[in-house]
């Protein structure tokens, strides 16, 4: 994850916080899952990503690809994280 950012675990939701854009994200369940991951501050790769979520939740193989894709994507964008 980048710097410049917090989050905090509200019930179900994750809330994080993006100080250099002013903005803010609710992550649900599955993304506060995956934000968790990547707060590690060990590198973690995308497939260990996805075998986690796997093991973690009920979802197909596939749609969890997807998804996954999509999110990591939406947050590289928002300059949330970096690639290593």
């Amino acid at each position: 994850a980048s710097c410049g950012q917090s989050s905090s675990v509200l019930g179900q939701e994750t809330i994080l916080l993006n100080y250099e854009a002013g903005t803010y994200y609710e992550l649900n369940q599955t993304g506060g899952f995956i934000w968790g991951l990547l707060q590690n501050r060990q590198p973690i790769s995308v497939g260990e990503l996805e075998s986690r979520m796997l093991a973690e939740f009920d979802v197909e193989p596939a749609v969890c690809q997807n998804e996954l894709a999509t999110f990591l994507n939406d947050l590289l964008r928002e300059n949330i994280i970096e690639m290593a």
